[in-house]
């Protein structure tokens, strides 16, 4: 039987053929040159090898010759091929997903723009910039570039270009789950891209379609995109395309509830992308295979899946695959029947989620991009005078020509056509204003809408305090009573092993009781509306001095207070008690050879009090000073240091609602100091100083 092959494949894979020809022909060609050292003519044929490598998707290959090429252009001075080469290893690195490698070469690229031409414009490495930063889970800093990229754009005529920025521009509001904001932006970046001979830009903005669709229930919509995307990628032997596709289209059947195909699908998307190296998109097909184990009531299967997606996301530092791992991991051990687990992953769900979709993100972006609009309004109006007064001076040169009686009248047609056109662009100014205004009162919308949601998301935080105080604080009060009752009676018919289980149990209840009491104190901190008192710090200071009496006395610990005029201020006392008395306590806990001393002082400056707590202990790395403020997050052996990883959370949550800011400054085996700030309008008036 005679195989009939579509014209578009065959010619598909002519193309692939011809590259790898070329591609061994160099090879050949390089080693001769590199026998003869002849180091100069090596230069473009290591850029044209590295080309050919990555529209193979061999990235690994590709940096490799791109750095070579790198290396001789350096020694030789040619700038033009070292911005080329950095922007091909920098790209490379992004599709291998090194992005902390990727942003260091884009960065490099725009400092060497301050000094030499550049090849690709400043427009097309800040769109692959605010990339980086989206799949990283900034949104707010990758909104933000990639409007400043699509700017440059617009302003180069750059087809491609804009499309590209807005099909970023569309992926941010993907991920914040803003879909119809995602459709107009991938709906604009389609249309442009069949204006252009990129096919892949086609593909992409296809296959972004048919996402977003397949999220706002538009399943025919989604599934007409997807077949297209597919075919396009089989087109083009877009191996990374296909293996998008598959993903795509297996979420279609998850909603057709064809299960089996779906599974398929999905095993096929991992597949390509783990040969191809594509630890992002491997991570998403997991993720979407965990959640039809879910779907498919099959949760065993899904948490070793979900488990490898996390771990691939920790390591990649993406939050947004972090968020949904954590989110689907708490489905699946719920419905396995592990409370504990579940209760664990949907806390450190809610907590980073927080931190990636919160509304501070999504008002920002709505600045940035009205920002961005009035800009080009500005910039429109301003390139119209400028066309008026050329065209005003134009009239008058050729009025001076012509005899003097003529001249007169063009000077006056002059001044009327000036006249008109001042009215005109008086209308066009005043339409614009009218513009800025609805967008404000549009803007003042959008900020009531926020208001009200995060008003709810308020209430769902003090709904999950209750739950944890009083559903799970229960039964854990009648596990400790039962157990104590055992071990007062039956102790002495106990062994050594059964004595060490009952240590065990005692032992658990009791940190369990910690963290439970500590999640309540982080969820209170900063969300209520406590009342305020005239409260002295000196004061403060005294109890906190008195409720760590005996861990001082223990430690061997000598607490000082530098600076004795502390600021009497406007606040809750126990807050205060609680944010000075945790970072006291912290001081002395991780202490290290020597006894503790901790130094706590005040100075104003800059319309702010500035409180510091400086200790002598073991100190913190530089690369971990960030992280001792996330929620749950341990930088030692719990046995060693006892604690939940909360208490700074806590901290600085007080301080954020009087206003204020918690950091850090650590030398590592020496010591730290944690500072925080407090706005001197939070001091009692008729006492605060004059600075």
């Amino acid at each position: 039987m005679k195989i009939r092959w579509p014209l578009y494949v065959l010619f598909s894979l002519l193309a692939v053929a011809a590259k790898a020809g070329e591609l061994d022909s160099l090879l050949k060609v390089i080693d001769r040159l590199e026998e003869r050292g002849r180091e100069s003519e090596l230069l473009n044929i290591y850029t044209r090898t590295a080309y050919l490598y990555k529209t193979l998707d061999k990235f690994e290959e590709a940096k490799a010759y791109y750095s070579r090429s790198l290396d001789i252009a350096r020694r030789y001075d040619q700038w033009i091929s070292i911005n080329e080469n950095l922007f091909g290893i920098a790209m490379c690195d992004q599709r291998l997903n090194n992005f902390q490698e990727a942003l260091q070469g884009y960065n490099t690229i725009l400092e060497l723009e301050k000094v030499a031409p550049q090849r690709h414009n400043q427009g097309q490495v800040l769109s692959n910039i605010s990339s980086i930063y989206q799949s990283l889970g900034d949104y707010e800093k990758a909104f933000a570039i990639q409007l400043q990229a699509l700017e440059l754009h617009e302003l180069a005529g750059d087809t491609v270009g804009i499309v590209t920025a807005n099909y970023t521009l569309g992926t941010i509001f993907f991920y914040q789950d803003r879909f119809e904001q995602a459709l107009g932006a991938y709906e604009k970046a389609y249309e442009l891209s069949r204006r252009t001979a990129e096919k892949r830009l086609v593909f992409s903005c296809l296959g972004a379609l048919g996402s977003v669709h397949e999220r706002l229930g538009n399943d025919d919509k989604s599934i007409y995109y997807n077949q297209q995307s597919l075919h396009l990628a089989e087109e083009l032997h877009y191996k990374q395309g296909i293996s998008y596709t598959y993903g795509n289209m297996a979420a279609n059947y998850v909603n057709k509830k064809d299960y089996p195909k779906a599974e398929k699908l999905y095993q096929q998307s991992i597949k390509l992308k783990t040969e191809l190296g594509d630890k992002w998109g491997s991570i998403g097909s997991y993720l979407g295979l965990g959640g039809l184990y879910i779907t498919w009531d099959q949760p065993r299967k899904a948490v070793p899946i979900l488990l490898t997606a996390l771990e691939m996301a920790q390591q990649l530092e993406t939050k947004p695959r972090q968020v949904k791992a954590y989110q689907l991991l708490s489905k699946a051990y719920a419905a396995t029947g592990d409370k504990k687990n579940a209760f664990e992953y949907l806390s450190n769900y809610v907590t980073l989620q927080d931190s990636v979709l919160n509304e501070k993100t999504v008002e920002e972006m709505g600045q940035s991009k009205r920002r961005y609009e009035i800009e080009k309004r500005e910039h429109e109006i301003a390139m119209l005078k400028t066309e008026n007064e050329l065209l005003g001076k134009n009239k008058k040169i050729q009025s001076l020509r012509n005899y003097f009686f003529v001249s007169i009248i063009m000077v006056l047609l002059a001044f009327s056509g000036w006249f008109f056109n001042r009215h005109k662009l008086q209308q066009q100014v005043n339409g614009l204003l009218e513009e800025k205004n609805v967008l404000l009162n549009a803007k003042n919308e959008e900020i009531f809408v926020k208001n009200k949601q995060l008003k709810q998301s308020n209430e769902s935080l003090e709904q999950f305090a209750y739950v944890a105080s009083h559903d799970l604080k229960e039964p854990l009060r009648m596990i400790n009573s039962y157990t104590k009752l055992l071990e007062r009676r039956y102790t002495p018919l106990f062994d050594e092993s059964a004595k060490e289980f009952m240590f065990f149990i005692t032992d658990a209840v009791s940190r369990m009781e910690t963290l439970l009491n500590d999640l309540l104190d982080f969820s209170r901190a900063g969300n209520s509306n406590p009342k305020n008192d005239r409260v002295d710090f000196s004061d403060v200071l005294i109890i906190v001095q008195s409720n760590l009496k005996v861990q001082l006395a223990e430690m061997n610990a000598t607490l000082i207070v530098r600076n004795e005029n502390m600021p009497v201020l406007q606040a809750n006392r126990s807050q205060l008690v609680q944010l000075v008395q945790n970072l006291v306590s912290n001081a002395v806990k991780f202490r290290g050879e020597r006894d503790p001393q901790v130094i706590v002082d005040c100075t104003q400056q800059a319309g702010k009090f500035i409180f510091s707590v400086t200790d002598n202990g073991i100190g913190i790395r530089s690369e971990h000073l960030q992280k001792v403020f996330e929620m749950f997050h341990r930088l030692h052996d719990k046995a060693k240091y006892q604690g939940t990883g909360i208490g700074l959370a806590v901290c600085q949550r007080i301080v954020e609602h009087y206003g204020g800011e918690l950091w850090v400054e650590s030398v590592f085996g020496e010591g730290s100091t944690f500072f925080f700030s407090v706005p001197v309008e939070c001091a009692v008036p008729e006492l605060m100083e004059v600075s």
